[in-house]
């Protein structure tokens, strides 16, 4: 009888524990769509990096295509992202929103092309990076 109050005792821990990380690992969601206006509410802050101009992106609702907008408003845990209206249909309440995130290199390449110089990565198409470009 021992055994089995300390297995229901351990077992209530870890349950607990898990349940209490569970929440820190999700990442901003989307809360409502306005379809007209192409406001998409979700529900990341400034507390999880979605600062005013930044970059977030969504899946679509076929799951091939991400949209793109930038951050309008944000508070301490809500914010407001504006993306073109024509593909805010596409955009569906509870899907993730990923925070772009932009490496040193595409940084550079944009830098190079503003001076006028012309380099051998300038004449290359330029694409989004495919690795780490988001949190």
């Amino acid at each position: 009888m021992k055994k089995l109050g300390l297995f229901l005792v351990v077992f209530a821990v870890f349950l607990l524990a898990v349940l209490s990380f569970n929440g820190n690992a999700l990442a901003a969601q989307v809360i409502k769509v306005n379809k007209l206006n192409g406001d998409i509410a979700i529900d990341g802050g400034k507390n999880a990096g979605f600062i005013v101009g930044a970059q977030v992106c969504f899946p679509g609702a076929s799951g091939d295509q991400l949209v793109c907008g930038t951050v309008l408003k944000a508070s301490a845990s809500e914010s407001v992202v504006k993306v073109d209206r024509r593909y805010a249909t596409q955009i569906m309440g509870g899907a993730e929103a990923l925070l772009y995130k932009e490496t040193e290199e595409t940084v550079e390449a944009e830098a190079d092309e503003g001076k006028g110089e012309k380099s051998v990565e300038a004449e290359k198409p330029k694409t989004k990076p495919k690795k780490d470009w988001f949190q």
